[in-house]
């Protein structure tokens, strides 16, 4: 595939974004990523968008023509992406796709989530009658909602007990992981939670449902994030002397027939069939296996998916990843680098962008541009992975460095 990695931006992180409209956030980081890429904005052909939230009270009926107009540009692609947390990193593969078509040579493709929405003074009944109660009903299913399922934490909660004991892993053990993605944090100026913590502290804090502790899991949190993607041939015709050029190498995707939580099943899995065969596909179609991976960006929102994911993947044996950690063998110095950025328990999980996040992460390693987290050593192919739902369907690119 033909299709490079022109420029990356991403908002540092925040709990709740003040001061600022979602089209102030959209248009500045269009503007960072454009002075990243050293390219003009009449160079874009293309634009694709996520919802400024996934969820909450407001519509964003054709947000993507009114971001067009607010951009004050001409477009021949312009439109919004949205399936769940996968959003952003669909989004990219349509942009992908657009380039591959031969219809444009540069696309832009922008993903955000706005945590700063106030409930209209007035409107809290109405808004939790029709946007929440509906809304769960309508993607957690009839028969879990009616008994207050309203997060996706007890799902994921019940999942990683289950992994835990299969699989042997001690609680003492689990706490390692939100320590070094906190270690992680600290180097990066742009992650929501960046104090370190020591293993004891995260039993410590408040228990949310059993096994999972709240520094076990990621935090909803506003943020955005952009990646130009763009030709070979409009590569050729504006060549860059000072970044490295990083290719998108690998794509795989698969899904199950289901909505959040994989109830075909007679029970609660902890693994996951669309992550390993998305993984197998992207790495077959980029030709490599995991011993070539330097750097990997996961979607893991919770510290016993961190974990799964990692071993779906094919990146440990099962109930091997909390050695990993526990032994410090996942950062800067190791042979694969986990999550740099501090994945989402540390980095923040602004849903709508986090994707986006991931790759920008793997670029910046990949172009030897992250400092103090910077990987040590051969870092050529970089691996970011998205899901949406609970396990039930899962995105994975393949970035290399040329």
């Amino acid at each position: 595939m033909k299709v490079f990695v022109r420029g990356v931006y991403y908002d540092p992180v925040v709990k709740e974004r003040q001061g600022e409209t979602y089209k102030e956030v959209l248009f500045r980081v269009f503007k960072r990523v454009l002075e990243d890429a050293e390219v003009s904005p009449d160079d874009v052909d293309g634009v694709v968008f996520t919802p400024p939230v996934l969820g909450g009270i407001r519509q964003h009926f054709m947000h993507a023509h009114h971001m067009g107009h607010y951009l004050g540009k001409k477009f021949k692609v312009e439109v919004m992406v949205e399936n769940g947390g996968s959003t952003a990193a669909l989004a990219l593969r349509y942009g992908m796709l657009e380039i591959l078509s031969g219809r444009c040579n540069a696309v832009f493709v922008i993903g955000m989530d706005d945590r700063g929405d106030r409930i209209p003074e007035g409107m809290e009944f109405p808004h939790f009658i029709y946007d929440i109660t509906l809304t769960q009903i309508n993607l957690y299913g009839p028969f879990d909602s009616m008994y207050g399922i309203g997060a996706p934490i007890p799902y994921y909660a019940m999942a990683g007990q289950r992994y835990m004991i299969e699989k042997s892993v001690s609680r003492d053990d689990l706490n390692w992981v939100a320590v070094r993605l906190r270690e992680h944090a600290e180097k990066n100026e742009k992650a929501l939670l960046r104090q370190r913590i020591n293993p004891e502290d995260v039993i410590a804090s408040k228990e949310i449902c059993p096994p999972l502790y709240l520094y076990d899991c990621s935090i909803f949190a506003s943020g955005a994030a952009g990646v130009l993607l763009t030709s070979e041939d409009f590569e050729k015709a504006n060549p860059s002397n000072k970044k490295r050029k990083v290719q998108i190498r690998g794509y795989g995707e698969f899904h199950t027939p289901t909505s959040f939580l994989p109830n075909q099943f007679e029970y609660i899995p902890y693994y996951s069939e669309a992550l390993r065969k998305a993984t197998d596909e992207a790495f077959s179609q980029a030709k490599i296996t995991q011993k070539d991976v330097d750097v990997v960006e996961i979607y893991g929102v919770f510290t016993t998916t961190e974990l799964t994911i990692l071993e779906d993947m094919g990146f440990f044996d099962e109930g091997k990843a909390v050695y990993a950690f526990k032994e410090g063998k996942v950062g800067p110095d190791a042979r694969l680098y986990v999550d740099p950025s501090g994945g989402r328990v540390a980095c923040g999980h602004p849903a709508g962008a986090t994707p986006l996040i991931e790759v920008c992460e793997v670029v910046h390693q990949l172009r030897s541009e992250a400092g103090a987290r910077q990987k040590k050593g051969k870092c050529d192919i970089g691996v970011v992975q998205a899901e949406h739902g609970m396990l039930n369907g899962s995105v994975v690119f393949v970035f290399e460095g040329l």
